[in-house]
């Protein structure tokens, strides 16, 4: 564990904060009905998480206001990924206690509360997915011929949590919204400014006909490029909800 950090909601334990090891578990509630001769029903009501405890200790000059960081996730109660190695939990910090020895040595204990299992089925993430890739293939279907490229957004919806607030590849699929909406932007722009200029005024009736190409051309850019802006606008919107 000493050479894999572990994260709790924006915070990466480092150095002696580090735990050298994390208890978790729990048990799978079963109900059990025993009837005449033995005979005995079975409700399986699913597992059930124990609490997720570990400890460290804060040291050097950012001891104190590193301890305020994680107590204060205790005081807000807020849910929060804890992740490490390849384990990953939406948490409630339950309970924190700190041994103050100095200011810049404080060692914890920490518990927290699973609020929910990585992996499990989640209705309302399965229901995001499916909108969410509707709007990517009705992106990419727009801008199919187009100088616009829409593949580093798709790479980072193909994270394995781009879907789950608050972690770093869902925060990384919300800029390559920013950046794919900045480049459409830009296509948006040129090609307004070709439709804006008057068509003719200086050309010879020769060069009609790749004038009238050019401006054709631009237009049916022009409509591709707000197309997709609006199902990528879309994209981060949903996104960006999911996290209220």
């Amino acid at each position: 564990m000493q050479q894999s950090p572990i994260q709790i909601g924006m915070i990466n334990l480092q150095d002696f904060e580090v735990p050298p090891s994390v208890r978790f578990g729990g048990r799978y509630r079963v109900m059990s009905h025993t009837l005449s001769g033995g005979t005995r029903i079975l409700e399986r009501l699913g597992p059930d998480d124990g609490d997720i405890q570990f400890r460290g200790t804060f040291s050097g000059p950012q001891a104190e206001a590193r301890m305020r960081a994680i107590n204060n996730l205790r005081l807000t109660g807020e849910v929060v990924w804890l992740t490490w190695e390849s384990f990953r939990y939406q948490v409630i910090v339950k309970s924190f206690v700190a041994d103050y020895h100095s200011p810049w040595w404080i060692s914890y204990q920490i518990g927290c509360l699973v609020a929910r299992q990585d992996g499990a089925a989640d209705p309302q993430d399965q229901a995001l997915s499916a909108l969410v890739t509707a709007d990517l293939a009705q992106a990419i279907a727009a801008v199919s011929g187009s100088s616009i490229q829409l593949g580093s957004l798709q790479t980072a919806l193909s994270a394995p949590y781009a879907l789950s607030a608050g972690t770093s590849d869902q925060s990384q699929v919300i800029a390559a919204v920013a950046s794919s909406q900045a480049a459409i932007d830009q296509q948006i722009t040129a090609r307004s400014a070709v439709l804006a200029t008057p068509f003719g005024t200086a050309s010879a009736v020769s060069g009609y006909g790749s004038g009238l190409q050019s401006t054709v051309a631009a237009a049916g850019g022009l409509a591709a490029a707000v197309n997709a802006n609006a199902y990528v606008g879309r994209i981060g919107s949903r996104l960006r909800a999911s996290g209220v």
